[in-house]
This record gives C-alpha cells, sequence and structure tokens, in this order.
C-alpha cells in the first residue's frame, strides 16, 4: 500500500527552563476511500492529488508511541467526553482519553440505536435506546476501540485510549502541540482511522520545541 509522509525535524530555543515539545501541522491526501495497512508493511510513495477537508483532518490522533505507561494521578487524568449519535452519524466519530475515562453516547435521533463494542480492548453491548437517552461506558485499559450501532451498520466511531498524556487531535486548521515531552529519542505517530498510522523518529532536546509535520498518505489508484 501506499504512503508517504513529510516530516520536517527542526528545533528553536524555547529557554532551557521550559519543557519540551512535538509541535506540527497535518495534511491528508484525497481521496480517502480505502483502508491501508499500518507501518509495518513495506512503502512506496505517490502524489496526492490535492487535500481533504479541514473536518477530516479532526479524525486523526497525534500521539507519543514510545511513551511509558504512567498511572492516573502520576500523569494521567480520567476525563468525560460524549460521542453523539446525530442524523444516524456518531459525532465525533474519533475522541482519543485517557485510562480511567468515560465516554457518553447520547441518542439525538427520533428513532433507536444500539451502541456495542467487540473489541478486546473494550467489550460492551449498550442496548437499544431512544431519542433523549444517553448510556455511558468506562475505558480501563488502553488501545483501540472500534465502536457500532447494531440497528444501523454504516455507523461507526472509535475510541483511542492512552495511558499516558502525550497524544492530541489536530485543530481545524491541522495544528497540534504535545507538551512536556521528556526528552530524548521517541517514535511520533499520526492515526487515521482509513489510513492507518504514519511513525516518525525525532529527538527532543530539554527545553526545545522539535517540529514533525506530517501528510498522511493515499492509496495508490
Amino acid at each position: 500500500m501506499a504512503l508517504a509522509a513529510l516530516v520536517a525535524l527542526t528545533a528553536a530555543g524555547t529557554g532551557a527552563q521550559e519543557p519540551a515539545s512535538v509541535v506540527g501541522r497535518v495534511e491528508i491526501g484525497i481521496p480517502i476511500a480505502t483502508r491501508r495497512p499500518t507501518t509495518v508493511y513495506g512503502r512506496r510513495s505517490v502524489g496526492s492529488p490535492g487535500l481533504a477537508s479541514e473536518s477530516e483532518r479532526r479524525n486523526v490522533v497525534i500521539y507519543l508511541r514510545s511513551a511509558r505507561p504512567q498511572g492516573i494521578g502520576q500523569g494521567i487524568s480520567p476525563t468525560r467526553v460524549s460521542i453523539r449519535q446525530r442524523n444516524e452519524t456518531f459525532t465525533p466519530r474519533v475522541v482519543a482519553v485517557t485510562v480511567g475515562s468515560e465516554v457518553d453516547f447520547p441518542n439525538d435521533d427520533p428513532i433507536y440505536h444500539n451502541v456495542f463494542s467487540l473489541s478486546r480492548v473494550r467489550t460492551f453491548n449498550l442496548g437499544r435506546y431512544p431519542r433523549g437517552d444517553t448510556r455511558r461506558v468506562r475505558f480501563d485499559r488502553p488501545g483501540i476501540v472500534k465502536v457500532f450501532c447494531e440497528i444501523h451498520s454504516h455507523m461507526s466511531a472509535t475510541v483511542m485510549v492512552f495511558n499516558h498524556p502525550w497524544f492530541a487531535m489536530p485543530d481545524e486548521a491541522g495544528r497540534f502541540t504535545l507538551g512536556a515531552v521528556p526528552p530524548g529519542d521517541h517514535e511520533v505517530t499520526a492515526w487515521h482511522e482509513r489510513l492507518g498510522d504514519t511513525t516518525v523518529r525525532l529527538r527532543v532536546e530539554p527545553g526545545r520545541a522539535t517540529t514533525a509535520d506530517f501528510v498522511l498518505p493515499v492509496p495508490a489508484p
């Protein structure tokens, strides 16, 4: 499958007393209609005819692949977020949370939904519930959880659960920041639900900002 990544590694002084960070921007080529394997497979480059919409960049998760696990209260804090069911679509389609976090699944549609997952990280079935109701799931193990609706097969979402704080989702412009990154050699991954993961290696210097810019690939025609 095709893989093309543009990586710029630069270092800008930010003061010796300030924490290190990884900053950058994500772009996605078009079209993005076919799943590709992760980077453990072979790679070859192809030209991109253009860039995907800004909203598609919000479905990317950037994270420190080489991070050491952190305990609750020792580096990570559980959060609570929502994935709404609206117009027979999960919104947002991708969320990233820490271990111990909870995700609400409110039903905004005038029909029943049945949210479930068969993922080994977190298996659950919330049963059928109507508009105005919500169900909640707690995620206690790190990993990727694929979420579906038993009634509407076209609905899908992803919950990425981390046991460390070094992850982020790009804003509308594709910008991201991983703050307070430990100095040293690291692997940083940009993950997309259909394009898989793109990983780069970089060195983070104490008190400096290191830049990693990603152009995520599209499959070959």
